[in-house]
């Protein structure tokens, strides 16, 4: 489960906002993760306890993910698709040529803290 390994990360990364910030505290924080990114938002919600469980400053602040579906415009007849969803082949003409447009996004997109 590479989830707790982006958990700490993310941690490490709110602690030195903080700093950066002078903030005492991190309340909630919002990611917004991709579906091409292979982290399943069950798994992270699961694992975040663990993870902010040593830092005092995090211990009680609540994780939201904006999950964010895969998207692919077709190289032939450039219409875009949910690429998951069709398994890779564009569902309007057939072809398995693509662009992805969304799905690797990884970023805390929202901080509450003060």
């Amino acid at each position: 489960m590479h989830e707790l390994g982006y958990a700490i990360e993310i941690i490490r990364t709110l602690e030195d906002f903080m700093d950066e910030n002078k903030l005492t505290s991190i309340s909630e924080v919002t990611l917004t993760v991709g579906e091409a990114t292979g982290i399943v938002p069950r798994f992270m919600q699961e694992c975040w306890p663990a993870a902010v469980e040593d830092s005092d400053r995090i211990k009680n602040c609540k994780l939201i993910i904006d999950w964010v579906e895969s998207i692919g415009e077709c190289h032939n007849c450039e219409k875009q698709f949910p690429i998951a969803k069709y398994k890779r082949i564009c569902p309007y003409c057939g072809c398995e040529d693509y662009d992805t447009k969304t799905g690797y996004e990884f970023e805390i997109t929202e901080i509450k803290g003060h």
